[in-house]
């Protein structure tokens, strides 16, 4: 099982931590470019946490692979590696940072009472021009991609990543192993459960030793799925 998995649940949740302040901070403040520049920061590592977090297990570098294309075609995504690029490289900010272009837009949107914070992007449609929008609602559909790439993660390697489906019988049946495998594996002796538990009742009393999946929230909040349970 892959217990450096939590690197990459703990970098999600630090993107939406990051999101969450920049969502509360006052326009055209320092602490809005610190927050901004946070989340673009850890919502990048994500993607980095999970190829070294899985690196080496079957399957997982052509499942990568697909998916590193599939976000190219994202609509935010690339812009967003860029954005991260300037900030981690140059040290350039671009929250709130309007082009004479955009001015005018910009001034009738905080003449309406619009005191949220604003990016440019180049525009998904017409790439010799740029497009003003709102920059909370931008790292929101983002950060959203990257919660859709790892929940996909989970059902994909769910038997490597989750602690419940990793000791399920099924899972060690296919790699050749047993229950008494488990059971040492979790440091009782292989015979702790003789006379007491057998079969699936028995594994279903290791797997609640262990923790459900522990961004399940995430998933529900930003995507409406969850990973269930072997169990239920």
């Amino acid at each position: 099982m892959a217990s450096s998995f939590g690197v990459v649940e703990d970098k999600l949740r630090e993107a939406e931590f990051f999101l969450s302040q920049l969502r509360e901070s006052q326009h055209l403040s320092f602490e809005a470019d610190c927050y901004f520049s946070a989340f673009v920061t850890a919502a990048r590592s994500v993607t980095d946490a999970m190829r070294a977090s899985l690196k080496g297990v079957p399957g997982f570098k052509s499942w990568f692979d697909g998916t590193l294309k599939q976000l190219k075609t994202d609509p935010l995504a690339p812009f967003f590696v860029e954005i991260r690029n300037e900030v981690v490289h140059e040290g350039i900010n671009p929250l709130n940072r309007v082009s004479l272009e955009h001015l005018r837009e910009n001034l009738t949107r905080q003449l309406q009472g619009d005191n949220g914070h604003f990016l440019v992007l180049p525009d998904a449609q017409r790439r010799d021009s740029t497009v003003l929008v709102d920059a909370v609602d931008a790292c929101q559909q983002y950060f959203t991609s990257l919660v859709a790439v790892v929940y996909a993660c989970y059902e994909s390697f769910k038997t490597v990543v989750d602690a419940r489906w990793y000791f399920t019988e099924g899972n060690f049946s296919s790699r050749g192993r047993s229950l008494e495998d488990a059971l040492v594996e979790l440091g009782f002796p292989p015979n702790w459960t003789a006379g007491v538990l057998t079969g699936s009742e028995a594994w279903r009393v290791l797997r609640s030793q262990q923790p459900p999946c522990l961004i399940n929230d995430l998933f529900d909040r930003y995507l409406g799925k969850t990973i269930l349970d072997p169990d239920e």
